[in-house]
């Protein structure tokens, strides 16, 4: 079957000049072997016909030369006239001559048995008497070769079949010339033309005068290539004015982007601000686009200072949206109610969230649309104290100490803002006391959510543990190059999936210096 579609395709593949020279070849051929076999069959019959004519002129001939020897029963002259007969004529293969009413032969000359390749002449043998009469005396057979009649025959027909030949050659010679200059040019023409179309050359276009059916074929062409050239230039003008529009549109919208990037990079604290309470910190902030929803806050109260991170609802432009609403909110609830208590903060965050955002209603009333919140770690650190009370709305506090090894204090498995589901249950606080050498981390899953690896799973909080404890030790500025390392190497060339945002930082104590600010390190990308 395979080889059937091979030699399929390869004819498929031969030219049309070439299909109908064989098409005009075989069928020449076919006429002509009619031609052939038809003429051979009437000048064999000719040429039969004539022996046939020879062969009784010739027995009429010796019958009256056998008449009176046979009469008389001289054996002798019988066999002298018909061995002179086969002498004189080559076609005679055998000679009988039989008396009448016997089968028996009375004089034989040659092999007188029938072949295939003969035919036989009987002749009757009279004899007048001196009274008048008429009498048989004896019948004259003649056995005649016919291979003079295919020799004949062929010799006849050879010329017939030259000048066939002759003919034939010479009309598929001029019909494949006529061929290729009427048709199968033009054709040809027509499809280099056709292909510097698809390529794209739009203004090829073919001359020509003639009024027949490739005429009217090329001036067709010419038309629909004017008619694909006119649409293909206006398509053209048309997609570049949609594209410098949409140039111009993307860049305003780049724009406000870009200041609205602005405006969100001014609600968060500055370095210097953050070095006033802290020995050593780090901010990881990586928007996944040029906004981001999430967020990290720092702020000076009158015992001490608060700090914490926030991961709102969305990414980009929706995000950051939900950035500024979280953190004015989150001001306005310290302002109200300060820093004292964490969990009350987390609380009332989520009220005022759900009320700003008109999320009021009980979630299984709720047809969808719009529910928006945030997830919140804030701790509450005091120096003075020696103490850092911290709660968390889904994101947890992880805690290095000075000896090594790694805590995590779980955060309360619910968000700000949502609408509610019945009953929430109140946030709760976890105090902690500080000591020397330790460092506290608070990061969203941006950063274990981001996918990378062979198999794209995600870098994971076992991960992302592991890469801190080998390098808690380090000064932060060393470990958050250990991290970003460990993420960018794991994550290659996949996309960012979500914003990541991470904040280490180490407290200073009552009595402990100012740390220089070269060991402070941020980076908003």
């Amino acid at each position: 079957m395979t080889e059937l579609r091979s030699l399929a395709h390869g004819r498929r593949d031969r030219s049309l000049l070439t299909r109908i020279g064989s098409i005009i070849l075989v069928t020449a051929a076919a006429v002509g072997v009619v031609a052939v076999a038809v003429s051979a069959n009437v000048v064999e019959h000719q040429q039969f016909s004539a022996l046939t004519r020879r062969a009784e002129l010739v027995a009429a001939m010796q019958t009256d030369a056998l008449a009176n020897p046979i009469w008389e029963i001289d054996d002798r002259a019988v066999r002298n006239i018909i061995d002179s007969l086969r002498e004189r004529d080559p076609a005679i293969l055998a000679v009988s001559v039989f008396e009448p009413g016997r089968s028996e032969p009375m004089a034989v000359s040659g092999d007188p048995r029938n072949s295939a390749d003969s035919t036989v002449i009987e002749k009757v043998i009279d004899l007048r008497g001196r009274d008048g009469v008429t009498r048989q005396v004896g019948t004259l057979r003649l056995l005649y070769s016919t291979e003079e009649i295919h020799r004949n025959t062929l010799e006849a027909l050879l010329p017939v079949v030259g000048l066939l030949l002759l003919s034939l050659v010479t009309a598929i010679v001029i019909i494949s010339v006529m061929l290729n200059r009427v048709v199968l040019g033009p054709l040809r023409r027509l499809t280099q033309a056709a292909q510097a179309v698809s390529r794209g050359d739009y203004g090829a276009r073919l001359a020509t005068e003639r009024e027949d059916e490739i005429g009217v074929l090329t001036k067709t062409f010419n038309r629909m290539a004017e008619t694909v050239q006119d649409y293909t230039q206006t398509l053209e003008s048309r997609v570049q004015e949609r594209t410098e529009a949409l140039a111009d549109i993307n860049r305003r919208i780049m724009d406000s982007i870009n200041y609205a990037q602005l405006i969100q990079s001014s609600i968060l604290p500055k370095p210097e601000v953050m070095e006033g309470g802290l020995a050593e910190h780090f901010v990881l902030w990586r928007p996944r686009d040029v906004v981001s929803g999430d967020f990290y806050y720092y702020r000076e109260v009158e015992d001490g200072f608060l700090i914490g991170v926030a991961d709102c609802t969305g990414h980009g432009v929706p995000g950051a949206f939900m950035t500024m609403t979280a953190s004015a909110v989150l001001n306005n609830v310290v302002d109200s109610m300060g820093a004292a208590d964490p969990a009350a903060l987390l609380a009332m965050v989520d009220g005022k969230v759900r009320a700003a955002l008109h999320q009021d209603g009980d979630a299984a009333s709720w047809e969808g649309g719009f529910d928006n919140g945030l997830d919140l770690a804030l701790c509450h650190v005091q120096p003075a104290q020696g103490r850092l009370v911290y709660a968390g709305a889904r994101l947890p506090l992880t805690v290095a100490g000075a000896e090594g090894g790694l805590t995590e204090i779980r955060a309360d498995r619910r968000s700000l803002g949502y609408r509610s589901a019945g009953p929430t249950p109140d946030f709760t606080n976890h105090s902690l006391e500080l000591r020397s050498g330790q460092t506290f981390y608070i990061c969203t899953d941006g950063l274990t959510d981001q996918c990378g690896g062979e198999r794209g799973r995600s870098f994971g909080k076992r991960r992302l543990h592991g890469v801190v404890e080998e390098c808690s030790a380090l000064p932060l500025d060393r470990q958050k190059e250990r991290i970003e390392s460990s993420l960018s190497g794991f994550q290659g060339d996949r996309p960012q999936r979500d914003d990541i945002t991470m904040v280490g930082f180490r407290v200073r104590l009552a009595g402990t210096p100012a740390a220089p600010s070269r060991t402070t390190l941020w980076e908003i990308a």
